[in-house]
């Protein structure tokens, strides 16, 4: 059946014109009357116009739909000995495949660092860069912007802390003192008051 006629059924069923030629024809074709009954039933449903239970049988059309389904047979496991052998080699390599792509990725770190301390143009201090241990055993460290700093300079840098520190401590006996005075002041005063009351 062509949609023309699908779509005249459609046009009938919701007054939009007259057919007779098509009423005889679904008088005779049981297709096309039972597309009239539902074309029926959708508009009463999307009106609100039926009850609450309509009665549609349709296990028969399933249990047809469901003979007429072709049977789909399971294949045989193969016993072919290449697709064993492809699925152990892939199972053995792996594990490699997974460094290799963790090894690539911490590559690219570790060029995207250097690159972006490379755009600042400032070098981390030496306790901020990091170091790794190779296999051979020296210690080297990852940036290639690290420069070594020397013993004269790691000296220098110590006894300027060592200096900094003695400032502050001797910054912190002096507020002790002072603070400890204060106390003995207000002490004192709140005395002569109470003396003089």
């Amino acid at each position: 059946m062509s949609e023309n006629k699908f779509e005249t059924v459609s046009s009938i069923v919701d007054n939009y014109q007259q057919n007779d030629e098509l009423f005889e024809e679904m008088l005779n074709d049981s297709h096309l009357s039972a597309t009239w009954q539902r074309y029926h039933l959708m508009g009463d449903v999307m009106r609100g116009e039926t009850s609450d239970v309509i009665n549609l049988d349709l296990s028969s059309k399933i249990a047809e739909a469901i003979a007429d389904e072709p049977t789909i047979l399971a294949p045989r496991a193969s016993n072919n000995f290449a697709g064993k052998l492809k699925a152990k080699v892939v199972q053995f390599a792996k594990p490699f495949g997974q460094m290799a792509i963790a090894a690539s990725a911490a590559g690219l770190m570790v060029m995207g660092v250097q690159q972006n301390t490379a755009d600042t143009d400032t070098l981390l201090p030496a306790s901020q860069v990091v170091k790794t241990m190779p296999f051979g055993g020296i210690a080297e460290p990852v940036s290639l912007n690290f420069q070594q700093t020397s013993r004269t300079s790691e000296k220098q840098a110590f006894i300027e802390q060592q200096r900094r520190f003695q400032a502050l401590l001797s910054d912190h006996q002096l507020q002790v003192k002072l603070s400890s005075v204060d106390v003995k002041n207000t002490a004192q005063q709140d005395k002569a008051e109470e003396s003089a009351k």
